[in-house]
């Protein structure tokens, strides 16, 4: 996908994350599953420190061009997002976007986040149960969750259900 020519992806970042991301404090980010790292550099532009991983070369190689060429401090991975090392306590937000379900990275994901955290998950709503995300999740604040009839963000041409999740690791005293 990220191969062909013209490449047939998008450049721009989600619309959920940049209505999110202003509104939080920039601090350390990943991106998971970040494709051509259009996410990701949006964040990297907006002061943010900011690893993606993806397992496509083609588009780890396209996410480190577009940095360099924008001068953006980035740090892009090869890795495949299962057996890529989150570490614990290590972000403030944690982006998946379009990658399907969740399942056993769920627990991966919560770990990692830094207390007051944020985990961002937007995906096609047919990926997941009606509801599922917030059980998922039952250790972190829900601040919005939706299954909206729209058009996903990774394929403007075709409307159908998305799912928007946005939650908070609570900073325990």
């Amino acid at each position: 996908m990220f191969a062909t020519e013209p490449a047939h992806i998008r450049w721009e970042p989600t619309r959920f994350l940049t209505e999110v991301a202003p509104t939080l404090k920039p601090g350390d980010a990943i991106d998971v599953g970040m494709g051509s790292g259009r996410n990701a550099l949006y964040l990297a532009q907006s002061g943010w420190r900011v690893t993606g991983v993806d397992t496509s070369a083609v588009g780890v190689e396209r996410a480190r061009a577009r940095a360099s060429a924008n001068k953006l401090s980035f740090a892009a991975v090869q890795s495949d997002m299962f057996k890529f090392d989150y570490g614990t306590n290590r972000y403030d937000f944690v982006l998946f976007m379009y990658m399907g379900p969740v399942g056993d990275l769920g627990e991966r994901f919560v770990r990692a986040l830094k207390p007051g955290g944020y985990l961002l998950i937007e995906h096609f709503a047919g990926g997941f149960e009606a509801g599922s995300l917030p059980k998922l999740f039952t250790g972190l604040d829900v601040l919005r969750y939706s299954e909206d009839e729209d058009y996903p963000d990774y394929d403007l041409r075709n409307k159908g259900r998305v799912v928007r999740f946005l939650a908070r690791k609570p900073i325990t005293p």
